[in-house]
């Protein structure tokens, strides 16, 4: 599959209105072991990032993700806001000139966001954030286009693995971010950022 900036414009124009429609149950699993305000704060980045991209004059994959980090940064100024802001711009780095790029290509781009998050977040799985989610997910994806599944099948799987990735965080205890005071009051509770990410890779198949 050929993936041009007009698809990742429209996957993201997708990401937003599942963010919009989950957004009470992202401050739900927030105001558990968080601020309770996880569901405005990525209705508002998402719908920031939506507007850069459509706002962009030109059709370099790559900058139009460096805008969109940059609008999601200036929308979100939160924690959340500041990782998925990180993804973006080393997703732009992943595909700085391209104006299109390959189901392979597509899998390097998410490998640099979740090390993006890794790398602003000093965190790793297993320690109850979005990279729960993430990382799983990341790997399926891989794993499925390797074997040579289509793109869709590809984020599918991968889809499954970070809602598998979010329900274990029920059995895990925070140790980054607010959910961290909790200690072991915070197992029980599914983290709220794997959440995010769950419906990410959910949004991200939804839109194929």
């Amino acid at each position: 599959m050929t993936i041009t900036f007009e698809t990742i414009r429209y996957q993201f124009e997708h990401l937003s209105s599942v963010m919009n429609e989950n957004k009470d149950f992202l401050i739900e699993l927030d105001s558990a072991i968080g601020d309770g305000d996880l569901g405005l704060t990525m209705s508002a980045g998402f719908a920031a990032v939506v507007e850069s991209m459509n706002k962009a004059a030109e059709t370099d994959i790559g900058r139009a993700l460096m805008q969109a980090g940059m609008a999601m940064n200036n929308a979100a100024p939160s924690t959340m806001g500041t990782l998925i802001a990180s993804a973006l711009l080393r997703m732009a780095q992943a595909t700085k000139g391209k104006k299109a790029i390959s189901d392979v290509e597509y899998v390097e781009m998410c490998k640099a966001a979740v090390a993006g998050i890794q790398d602003r977040g000093k965190a790793d799985v297993g320690d109850k954030t979005i990279l729960d989610a993430l990382v799983p997910a990341t790997r399926a994806l891989e794993e499925a286009v390797e074997s040579g599944a289509s793109l869709q099948d590809s984020l599918e799987k991968a889809a499954s693995a970070a809602e598998e990735g979010f329900d274990r965080t029920s059995t895990l205890v925070s140790k980054h971010g607010r959910g961290h005071y909790y200690g072991e009051k915070s197992k029980g509770h599914k983290d709220p950022g794997a959440a995010v990410g769950m419906l990410i890779f959910k949004g991200l198949r939804d839109s194929l």
